[in-house]
């Protein structure tokens, strides 16, 4: 999705339409909110920084600013998924995605990341990293479907500060480019 796409439609299994755009000023308080509505199990997973007022301004500056590629996912006004490219002005941007517990299982997640993937491409990266827990089965798996390569297990610090192990994978999108070694937390704090 190019700049001048900000916003697209996906569709659920189920024929929902789910409309994606960029993060903007206006999505604090919604985005607040879809945190405080994940279960603990997907928090657990998916808690990619603090949710408060001060780290959710600094995103979506970082956003506005393009240090980062960051998009709502949205039913209504509702934000029912946040995924992101952070870095996306390095050669090799992190991942993240996080699916609201009643979305889970649609299909958004592989149709979330193809936009990221395209971004990365138009943007001329040079490859898209991305860390895992070890317990994730289903979003490791579908990795590996997307094209990710397993690289090993690191260190992550999540949102909360806890350091967990995970699994690094790496989408090459030039040939004979690997990524540099990265430290694996969340670039606002």
């Amino acid at each position: 999705m190019t700049d001048s796409q900000k916003r697209a439609v996906i569709k659920s299994k189920s024929g929902q339409d789910i409309h994606i755009r960029l993060l903007s000023g206006i999505d604090v308080s919604t985005l607040q909110i879809f945190n405080e509505n994940l279960s603990e199990q997907t928090r657990s997973q998916f808690l990619p920084h603090k949710y408060d007022e001060r780290i959710i301004l600094k995103f979506i500056e970082r956003n506005k600013k393009k240090t980062d590629r960051i998009y709502v996912a949205l039913v209504k006004d509702v934000i029912i998924g946040y995924f992101f490219l952070w870095e996306f002005i390095k050669p090799f941007p992190i991942l993240g995605i996080g699916i609201s517990d009643l979305y889970q299982g649609q299909g958004l997640g592989k149709q979330m990341i193809g936009i990221l993937i395209e971004d990365a491409k138009a943007n001329g990266n040079n490859g898209i990293l991305l860390t895992t827990l070890l317990t994730n089965e289903a979003a490791f798996q579908l990795y590996l479907k997307m094209g990710f390569k397993y690289l090993g297990d690191t260190d992550n610090i999540a949102g909360d500060g806890r350091v967990t192990r995970e699994r690094m994978m790496y989408l090459p999108l030039k040939e004979n480019i690997a990524p540099e070694s990265h430290d694996f937390k969340p670039p606002v704090i």
